[in-house]
């Protein structure tokens, strides 16, 4: 059965939870599925859909199958994104012995602890990739780290009286 006609069944049964969403849920994502959805059982095609919509039609197709298939918990719900990483594990590992075991003085950085904007300066340094804070604060807490990270510096005392 075409899929516009599938949608148009359910219109009449989930109009006032549809009402009921859109007040509910205030981001423009989820709002632009939902107007989407309404306008497949107003009767609009889905080529105005997407124009209307500004959205591919393999979208739009998405958004419509997840709701015949999970209702509005499916629709609403944000598929997450996978981003390679700039940072490959083998960096990762050579940036933690970094924090754990040098300084940011070894780098030329005036300071003898770490915070997030050291290590960024030392990451594009090294590797010329730009890291933002809250990836390195992602991967400080992966590492069981908090910032700042204290090192000790064991300073000899050759002073002689």
């Amino acid at each position: 059965m075409i899929r516009r006609i599938r949608l148009q069944r359910l219109a009449p049964q989930d109009r006032e939870a549809w009402q009921k969403q859109y007040y509910g849920h205030q981001k423009h994502w989820q709002r632009r599925r939902l107007l989407a959805l309404k306008a497949i059982w107003d009767g609009q095609s889905l080529a105005e859909v997407c124009r209307q919509q500004k959205v591919r039609r393999q979208t739009l197709t998405h958004w419509l199958d997840s709701y015949l298939h999970g209702g509005f918990d499916a629709l609403l719900t944000r598929m997450p994104v996978h981003r390679a990483q700039l940072l490959s594990v083998q960096r990762q590992r050579l940036l933690r012995y970094i924090m754990l075991y040098k300084t940011p003085a070894d780098y030329g950085i005036d300071s003898y602890q770490w915070t997030a904007g050291h290590v960024s300066m030392v990451v594009e340094q090294k590797w010329h990739i730009k890291v933002g804070c809250s990836r390195l604060y992602q991967l400080f807490d992966q590492w069981g780290l908090s910032l700042p990270v204290s090192v000790k510096i064991t300073v000899a005392k050759s002073y002689q009286t």
